[in-house]
């Protein structure tokens, strides 16, 4: 059976070891990196941190901190598993990533699928925007989200072609890779193995991944994102398929800001107004039919039984 443990650990202690690494990597080494950046720069991190606020874009600076998550993010989301499923696992990386079993006709779908969630999911991210959370816990998610918008901002000021495709490598094919590898290859799967339910497992998957990007405004719809992706690799076995949906969903959206500071196109991608009720309706069930005949491009009932 592929990606068998050859440890004598539990599921729960190895799932806990795993989420140490490499979520204790990915909050130290953007600190030790930008300590770095800042350094290579001439100013101080305080300085550097004013420049983001003040919407101070700087060539240099953007490519820091470009620089500064990305690296951190591979080691974080690809070298730590890797390392992890080599030390614990009798498998391999082409055991979650399957590229001969490729099916044209499920990336196909999946791509629908994914834009038709990127189309309910603006529904998602108007209603969460206007929850109101306790007074304690709202100046606080405030703050966050400020921060989160001026990064995102000062990330996305895209002054060149070229740094578009870098931020497009950065922002959406590293996380692609990465972020499926842990969320939904190793964490859900070892989830499953500590509860035995899939269903519980991608959905507390997701409800982690949601949360591990800190932006609780937005949480509900990524939240429903990670279990659509969840779900994917479920019913597929094959985590390209969350891998591309997770690089559709992020380079899209990089793509169409991109394409409206151009002034290409006019519609803001980045607006949180979502659709009428009735359009969002139509592709709830245009989402609904592509899902069907997702499953159907897998004779697989039972899935994650790659374990």
């Amino acid at each position: 059976m592929a990606n068998s443990l050859h440890s004598n650990r539990s599921p729960l202690s190895l799932l806990l070891l795993l989420v140490l690494l490499s979520l204790g990597t990915y909050l130290v080494a953007p600190m030790v990196f930008m300590l770095i950046g800042v350094e290579a720069l001439g100013i101080s991190f305080d300085q550097f941190m004013r420049n983001i606020a003040s919407g101070n874009t700087d060539p240099s600076g953007q490519l820091v901190l470009l620089t500064v998550q990305g690296v951190s993010a591979v080691l974080s989301f690809i070298v730590v598993p890797a390392l992890f499923i080599r030390k614990f696992e009798s498998g391999r990386l082409d055991n979650y990533f399957h590229s001969k079993f490729i099916n044209l006709n499920a990336i196909a779908i999946t791509i629908g699928l994914t834009m038709s969630l990127m189309v309910v999911n603006s529904l998602l991210i108007e209603w969460n925007m206007s929850v109101e959370f306790p007074e304690s816990l709202a100046a606080t998610f405030d703050q966050m989200e400020e921060q989160g918008k001026l990064m995102t901002e000062y990330l996305t000021d895209f002054y060149s072609f070229p740094y578009f495709l870098l931020t497009m490598l950065v922002v959406a094919v590293v996380p692609a890779i990465g972020e499926e590898l842990l969320f939904r290859g190793l964490i859900q799967k070892y989830l499953q193995r500590v509860w035995g339910n899939p269903h519980v497992a991608i959905w507390v998957t997701a409800m982690f991944f949601s949360a591990f990007h800190m932006q609780f405004y937005g949480f509900v719809p990524r939240m429903a994102l990670g279990a659509f992706f969840g779900y994917l690799f479920y019913y597929s076995g094959n985590l390209w398929y969350a891998s591309i949906a997770h690089f559709v969903n992020n380079g899209l959206t990089l793509l169409m800001i991109y394409l409206f500071q151009q002034g290409v196109v006019e519609f803001d991608i980045e607006s949180t107004e979502s659709m009428s009720i009735w359009s969002t309706l139509a592709y709830v069930i245009i989402g609904g039919i592509l899902f069907v005949l997702f499953r159907k491009q897998f004779h697989i009932t039972d899935n994650l039984k790659n374990e």
